[in-house]
Parts: C-alpha cells; structure tokens; sequence
C-alpha cells in the first residue's frame, strides 16, 4: 500500500481544510485541471495555491478547481480517468462537489465563477447549475475539528478518504472519499467500479458510512453514489442507474461486537472486507464490491484507536471500521 496521509491537521478555516485535500491529492498523483480563485479563471489549472483569502485563494466566494486522477483499469472503461470540482460558496461552511466517473468535466462555460460540466456528472452535495450553483452547509464551524487525510496512488486506484474529528474528542464526523472496489470484487464490464461517498456533520463516521442499504435517495449530501446497471463509456445514466449504496453493517453485531475477539494464535485483531451493496426495495440493486479503503475488524476497538495490519500504526478505529493511518500518534 502506498499512501500519501495529511493527518492531525487543525484548519483554521473550511477553505484550509479543502486545499489541504486538493493538495494531498495532488501529491497523490492526481492533477489539478482548471480552477478559479473566485475571480480568476486558470483553464490550466495554476490559480489557486492555497486555502487563503484574496488571490489565489481558495477561501473566495465561488472559488473552485477540478481535480482529475491518473488513468485506471479495471472496469470496462479503458484508461478510466475520474475528476472531482469542489467549489466554495460564500462562507467556509458552504461547498458544492460534483463526481465524473469518466466522461470528464469538459463541457460548460468555465468561468471564475463557474465550474465545468460533465456528460455523467452528480452531485455530492450543492446543486443549481453551474452559472448559478447552490451550496450546502457541510463542514462544521472553523477551527473546530481535526481533519485528517488519506490518499491511495496507482496500488488503491487512487482512492481516497478524508475525515473530520472533533477537537477535544474521539468523535469522528462527516468523511469524504473515493473508494475504488478490489481487484476481482466486481464484474469486469462495470464501468465505473468505485463508489463516490459524501456524509453530512449530523452523523457519526459509523452511521453514515455503514447504514446498509440505504433505501431512499439521499441528497445534501449524497452519501454513497455508485452505478449499478448498462452505462456507456461516456458516462452513466443518471436516472436509473445511480444509487445509493452502503457497506454491510454486520460488524456492529457480530464481528465489531463481542462474538468475535483478537486471534487466539496471533493475539492481533483479524481484518476482514467490507462489501459495498444497495439494497433498495426497487432495482437496480446487488452488490457493487469490496471497499479498498475500509476493513471491519473482530472486535470493537475506540474512537481513534490505532492499530497494525502491515506495519506499526498502519490503520486507525472509527465507529465499526478500520481507516488507513500514517503510523503517527493520533491526536484529540
């Protein structure tokens, strides 16, 4: 596994805590394509630096940059290239993110005020158009939580997470991440193997990640968006195909309780998949594959807990799930 983490992080502002990602996932290997530091548009991508206020900041209302991944297979896309826009409204608790599995952000005006479009773009959280965007209230209040950051290169298929940690506790709050399922979890002619995950302050890490099944179309944010059904290569359809879906939750009740325990020869904690389902009452449903990111152990550990399955300190606990970790000492 080969991560590039950006932990134990402090922002000062939301602004900070989104450039923080941008460029951890930048040093990751994905590129930054175009952006905007809310007054002026870079079709190259070399406008905004950092997560300041003012030029070249990210922390300008309607400030934005679309960020693309390195080529992938896997799926029936060849050479499949994901891309993200994150856009700030006009406070730092205010964002508006959209997810292209493939057919890129090429179409629209950009402008410096205004994101590009995409054949198979959705939401994860904002809305409106992108000549008049609406955001979302999504990270909490500045300066209140830990962000902490994970970003997988060419062995995870550049998956992602990040999360947020209240400061002065063990409680883990909304997380974003690209999870592109393991090697031969999946069928070869999905085109978009991977799931898009985006969960709101109001919830824990563990209700939002792991409520199985989610049944009903969430928006604001998205949670968890993944296509099960016949797409093309340019994209999904957005009106059938795109669904919600969750990871099994059957950790809370057998395996993260107290059925299980550490091995009785190793005296470690055993790891085991995490499998990405829909299990809504109308089709499309079934199984989307096995997380690259997230792993259920066999017992329940704390908030914040590290622990090893590689090397020392290679996975941290939160909620029924064991997160990648960077080796360091958590902070509170």
């Amino acid at each position: 596994m080969t991560y590039t983490f950006s932990v134990n992080n402090s922002p000062t502002t939301g602004a900070m805590a989104m450039y923080a990602l941008i460029s951890t996932l930048v040093t990751a290997g994905w590129t930054k394509v175009m952006d905007s530091d809310g007054t002026t548009y870079s079709a190259s991508g070399v406008q905004v630096t950092s997560g300041n206020v003012g030029t070249n900041g990210l922390g300008n209302a309607n400030a934005w940059v679309r960020l693309q991944s390195p080529a992938v297979n896997g799926g029936s896309v060849v050479n499949q290239t994901r891309e993200i826009t994150i856009q700030r409204g006009s406070s730092n608790l205010l964002w508006r993110i959209k997810y292209s599995a493939s057919a890129l952000f090429t179409g629209g005006s950009p402008a410096a005020a205004v994101t590009p479009s995409s054949a198979d773009e959705v939401f994860m959280i904002g809305g409106g158009t992108d000549a008049s965007p609406t955001f979302y209230s999504w990270l909490a209040a500045d300066g209140a939580y830990r962000w902490h950051i994970a970003a997988g290169g060419a062995a995870e298929f550049y998956s992602f997470v990040a999360w947020a940690q209240t400061i002065g506790s063990v409680t883990g709050t909304l997380t974003i991440c690209l999870d592109v399922m393991a090697t031969g979890s999946f069928p070869v002619i999905d085109v978009d193997p991977a799931v898009m995950y985006c969960s709101t302050t109001s919830n824990t890490i563990l209700e939002q990640i792991t409520n199985s099944f989610v049944g009903t179309n969430q928006t604001n944010p998205a949670r968890a968006r993944a296509w099960l059904g016949a797409t093309s290569a340019a994209g999904a359809s957005l009106t059938s195909n795109n669904v919600i879906v969750g990871i099994t939750n059957y950790a809370s009740s057998t395996l993260g309780g107290s059925t299980f325990a550490t091995n009785p020869w190793t005296n470690k904690d055993d790891l085991f998949p995490c499998l990405w389902g829909c299990g809504n009452t109308t089709l499309p449903r079934g199984v989307k594959g096995i997380s690259t990111l997230f792993k259920f152990g066999s017992i329940q550990r704390l908030n914040g807990e590290p622990g090893a399955s590689i090397t020392t300190k290679d996975k941290i606990f939160f909620g029924s799930l064991w997160f990648p970790w960077s080796g360091v000492a958590p902070l509170i």
